[in-house]
């Protein structure tokens, strides 16, 4: 099956590759989802629907159909999709475990819980699947996955991948249940085997040139050229640090569209140099007229109306485009920009438990996080500098304590009146898809408040890296 967009984001519930089942249709399938793979999703879709003409019953164009509609956005029609395919092979595993995607983004939980288990029980080597089901449900001591997941990581024969799946399944089983020094050692073990690389100097450059770029009187000089557009909020931070959360509260008012980590500001800057004589990003943009800004501005205006047509706010909370505070100052010089921040521990401690998907390379290494989060620290203090009261910092432990406070201001803060269903976000049923899916669901509530504390002793080469300023030496 293809994997999901890449795009940087935190994800469990994902598309698994799979090969095509032997049919006659099988070489086509098999087109299909090497376009699929490629992110051409319209031409993909074109061959399962063109098979499905001619045989009605073949289960894997159904199931690769729902899958394209997952990477869509488009869950409800990607859990019908799959629906069809596992009334055709009901003891597919991979089926139950795009199911369970499916169910899973759309807050069923409780049935996704059901298909992660019938996947393993199909599978019972299903690493992927161990994975997922235990990042939807709170594990309990006793839970027969505690003992499978053991077993699996006995095995040489696993191969890295799945080794790496298990030991983040396992970190996440210890971690529920309080045995915290053997939940780390999984995590650990599961960051090692992820085998990325992160250069930390490469990145502090990055950031030196998006300061020295993006100065007061380069935005005074080209402000304004953008869309004069109100829609769309943007929603910031480091990842783990609450966006899902504060997303989920602005979407639950009507008037707001929460369309989640959206690819299209880092699809941008990788479009712009073509229109800024060629130079990289973001030595390109001082290069840009006016023109190019609207266009790029009105682009974005268009994917957001084709999402939530009549909304007043659409939220685009990829947490990376902390990045890009610049470069949405200049393209929406009145969009809202919400900016998350949560006790810095917490939030590297997350990071490293996560299994993230392409684009997160620097949370793979405690020391690498730390170096990360120093940078990150760095380019939002110079954003705040240069728009005064363009960015609101939203900070986690004060939305979990005061949470009618904050997200009254929230709301004022992003031109909306006060809702009722705000306050009350778990209840919103709407499409989920980050590793937060299971957190949004629940009440807000205050256990991951000082989570770091359980792993202090595990924290040396963070804690040090926060010390620690460009290159690893000392801060000039």
């Amino acid at each position: 099956m293809a994997p999901p967009p890449k795009t940087v984001k935190a994800t469990r519930a994902k598309a698994t590759p799979a090969k095509p089942a032997a049919s006659p249709h099988r070489e086509r399938i098999k087109q299909g989802v090497q376009l699929q793979q490629a992110g051409k999703l319209d031409q993909a879709t074109a061959i399962y629907q063109e098979v499905l003409r001619q045989d009605a019953n073949n289960a894997d164009a159904w199931h690769f159909l729902g899958v394209a509609a997952l990477e869509r956005r488009m869950p409800e029609n990607g859990r019908e999709l799959i629906e069809r395919a596992l009334q055709l092979k009901p003891d597919n595993a991979i089926y139950h475990h795009n199911m369970a995607a499916a169910l899973a983004e759309l807050g069923d939980l409780e049935n996704a819980e059901t298909h992660y288990r019938e996947a393993v029980r199909l599978k019972p080597n299903y690493a992927e699947a161990y994975y997922n089901l235990t990042g939807s449900i709170k594990v309990r001591a006793g839970d027969p996955t505690i003992e499978k997941v053991a077993a699996l990581l006995q095995n040489t024969g696993v191969s890295p991948q799945d080794r790496c799946f298990l030991h983040f399944a396992a970190g996440k089983i210890y971690d529920d249940i309080g045995a915290y020094d053997r939940a780390f050692a999984h995590y650990e073990a599961g960051n090692l085997a992820k085998d990325v690389r992160f250069r930390p100097e490469e990145y502090w450059r990055q950031v030196a040139a998006l300061i020295a770029t993006f100065d007061a009187g380069f935005l005074e000089t080209l402000f304004g050229q953008g869309s004069s557009s109100e829609v769309p909020v943007f929603i910031v931070g480091m990842p783990r640090s609450g966006t899902s959360l504060a997303e989920q509260v602005l979407a639950s008012h009507p008037a707001v569209f929460g369309a989640g980590e959206l690819p299209d500001l880092p699809a941008i800057t990788e479009a712009l140099p073509k229109h800024g004589g060629g130079r990289p990003y973001p030595a390109c943009v001082p290069a840009l007229g006016p023109e190019a800004i609207r266009g790029f501005a009105n682009a974005y205006l268009g994917r957001l109306s084709k999402l939530a047509p009549k909304a007043q706010r659409v939220v685009d909370k990829h947490p990376l485009n902390f990045q890009h505070v610049g470069l949405i100052a200049l393209m929406f010089p009145n969009a809202r920009i919400i900016h998350c921040r949560r006790n810095v521990l917490d939030t590297c401690v997350s990071c490293y438990f996560q299994n993230f998907t392409n684009g997160q390379e620097y949370s793979f290494d405690l020391f690498h996080l730390g170096l990360f989060h120093r940078c990150y620290e760095r380019l939002m203090a110079h954003w705040d500098k240069l728009l005064p009261g363009r960015i609101m910092d939203v900070h986690y432990e004060e939305l979990v304590a005061d949470h009618e406070g904050v997200t009254r201001a929230m709301l004022e803060f992003c031109g909306l009146d006060w809702n009722d269903a705000c306050a009350a976000p778990h209840e919103t049923d709407r499409p989920v898809k980050t590793a937060s899916r299971w957190q949004v669901r629940q009440p807000v509530y205050k256990t991951s408040l000082a989570r770091w504390r359980r792993y202090e002793k595990h924290l040396g080469p963070l804690l040090a890296a926060l010390k620690e300023g460009e290159d690893g030496g000392k801060e000039g």
